[in-house]
């Protein structure tokens, strides 16, 4: 039996759009990647093309404008590159699995390592939804989307396991809330002393992701 990841991440479809030139495609990923460096150093109040064009260094920030028009329009983009980027390497990771077990440990596995590799990404992407607004001045984004995306990854695993037999039963979105809100927690002690090494947020997790969900013999 293959288990298959759900959609996960939001918002996690390409940023290259159709007809771009190779060229055009080049400028707006190093653009992308200088906004995340940017935003994850000083934050989004202070993140502004000129910044930008810094430590892109490009010419002039007519070359930002050309590809993105606003502010706003960047970091959309920047927001749905990171996403789509966790999202490819997570579910890389699960669809190697043939178990649900195995789904679920390379899932949390996947994730918590991306974190403590791309922690730019993630640093851009938390300014990202807790700062950029509307002309109303509501949040864009907030946090309840992506939480929402990552238990509706959790659900399919945790489904398979009960249909196969691998997991008792439970309710699934219950399970699927309290095991992000654990991996939340794990990413928090890894960046704040005193810190947890990923090697043991890896093992707490999935220890407590077994010992909830194993059939009981």
């Amino acid at each position: 039996m293959r288990v298959t990841e759900g959609t996960g991440e939001a918002g996690a479809a390409s940023a290259v759009g159709p007809g771009r030139s190779p060229a055009a495609r080049a400028r707006r990923a190093q653009i992308v990647d200088a906004a995340i460096e940017t935003l994850a150093e000083i934050g989004h109040g202070q993140t502004t093309f000129a910044r930008i064009r810094e430590r892109a260094d490009i010419s002039s920030t007519r070359l930002i404008s050309y590809h993105f028009g606003t502010k706003g329009e960047l970091m959309s983009a920047v927001l749905e590159e990171a996403a789509l980027r966790a999202h490819q390497a997570i579910s890389h990771r699960v669809a190697g699995e043939t178990t649900a077990t195995g789904a679920l440990r390379a899932r949390i596995e996947a994730q918590v390592e991306w974190v403590a590799g791309n922690r730019s990404s993630m640093r851009a992407m938390y300014e990202i939804c807790l700062n950029e607004r509307d002309a109303d001045g509501t949040l864009r984004y907030g946090m309840a989307p992506s939480a929402q995306a990552n238990v509706e990854a959790l659900e399919p695993i945790l489904r398979a396991g009960q249909e196969s037999g691998e997991f008792r039963r439970f309710d699934t979105g219950l399970m699927a809330l309290t095991l992000k809100s654990a991996i939340d927690a794990a990413i928090v002690r890894m960046t704040h002393p005193p810190c947890l090494t990923v090697a043991q947020c890896v093992d707490e997790l999935t220890t407590l992701a077994h010992l909830a969900t194993r059939r009981e013999s």
